[in-house]
């Protein structure tokens, strides 16, 4: 009997240190699985934020140049309108000149007719003298021609007079204005000028961040497909132009070149919001996709969907183009994040598609 519950004491000692050994082990690989899921997702989503801080900050320095450029171009067009302004009025003032003195002359002819017929109109006197009822009518008849070509006279000069006043009034104040946004001009081409020398001093160290964040997003994010889903390259060809500062300007998207009607891909899944006629794109597709995020294709040849329709990452919504302000076929494409136009490249490498 002793040596039956001592065998009992055993077995059940050796089934707890089992069952403990296994929950050991299970317990453990279970956390070692979760866990680092876990960790990598709050990295990635780290990366992500970070990534896209550094981009909107580089993208938000172009577009205080670009902003500043118009206010600039603005200011240039409205001194040019001031300008013709003054022109015009100058042309009516002198227009209303040569009436008036048209006018006047008319005045004297009519002055020195009256002067001939003894008097001047709405006078007694020129009635007086006449050799009978017949004379008296027709000096009557005259006289009555002749105040009424007084009046027309009188008018005719007085409209030209308040036309010259009015054009002179205008001519000043168009002058006035040509002066003011003259000088608006000038400072707004001083802050575009400086703007520009900020975005171009930024850009180098700028891309470097954006870079290096990048590939930290790419590392972490290898295999895994981010909460946004997946990431594609837009089409296939050669990189011509990339993001940033280009003589003067801001260039704000990467360039793809290849062939007419070459396929164009969404680069993520989303809602087409344009497809048609762009200005300086000819024609071009956007497509809105989650966290606040759009795409752009620009110069293509062909539009495949129309607006409302959901697109998967990697269908084709779009061919190839040259149409709109283009040097030869390419698609011109951008990202916006937020409402601030962001460098494609990075934003691309983060998410493991390189070009």
């Amino acid at each position: 009997m002793g040596a039956r519950r001592a065998l009992n004491r055993a077995t059940f000692a050796t089934l707890i240190a089992t069952m403990t050994a296994a929950h050991a082990l299970a317990g453990p690989s279970a956390a070692a699985v979760a866990q680092p899921d876990d960790s990598v997702s709050d990295q990635i989503d780290a990366a992500d934020a970070e990534l896209k801080a550094a981009q909107v900050r580089l993208g938000q320095t172009y577009e205080a140049f670009t902003a500043a450029e118009k206010r600039y171009q603005d200011l240039s067009a409205a001194v040019t309108a001031a300008q013709d302004k003054v022109a015009v009025t100058r042309a009516e003032a002198d227009a209303a000149t040569t009436q008036e003195l048209a006018a006047r002359a008319e005045l004297d002819t009519f002055a020195s007719a009256s002067y001939r017929h003894g008097s001047l109109a709405f006078s007694a006197s020129a009635y007086l003298g006449s050799n009978g009822p017949s004379d008296l009518l027709e000096r009557a008849s005259m006289l009555s021609v002749l105040a009424g070509q007084y009046g027309d006279v009188m008018d005719t000069t007085q409209i030209a007079v308040d036309q010259k006043v009015q054009a002179d009034r205008e001519a000043q104040s168009a002058l006035d204005e040509v002066e003011t946004n003259r000088d608006a001009a000038l400072t707004a081409k001083v802050t575009a000028e400086q703007a520009y020398n900020e975005a171009v001093a930024a850009e180098g160290a700028a891309k470097a961040e954006t870079d290096q964040l990048a590939n930290r997003r790419a590392t972490l994010g290898a295999g895994v497909t981010s909460a946004a889903g997946a990431v594609v390259r837009p089409a296939v060809g050669r990189l011509t132009s990339t993001f940033g500062p280009r003589g003067g300007t801001i260039h704000y998207g990467i360039d793809i070149a290849n062939t007419i009607g070459t396929p164009i891909l969404s680069a993520m899944a989303g809602e087409v919001i344009d497809s048609g006629p762009a200005s300086g794109f000819g024609l071009w597709v956007r497509v809105q996709h989650a966290g606040g995020l759009i795409t752009v294709y620009g110069h293509i040849n062909e539009s495949l969907v129309s607006v409302g329709q959901q697109v998967a990452a990697g269908e084709q919504i779009a061919t190839l183009g040259n149409r709109g302000e283009s040097t030869g076929p390419h698609l011109h494409f951008e990202v916006h994040q937020d409402g601030t136009k962001i460098d494609p490249l990075p934003w691309l490498r983060g998410h493991g598609v390189d070009i």
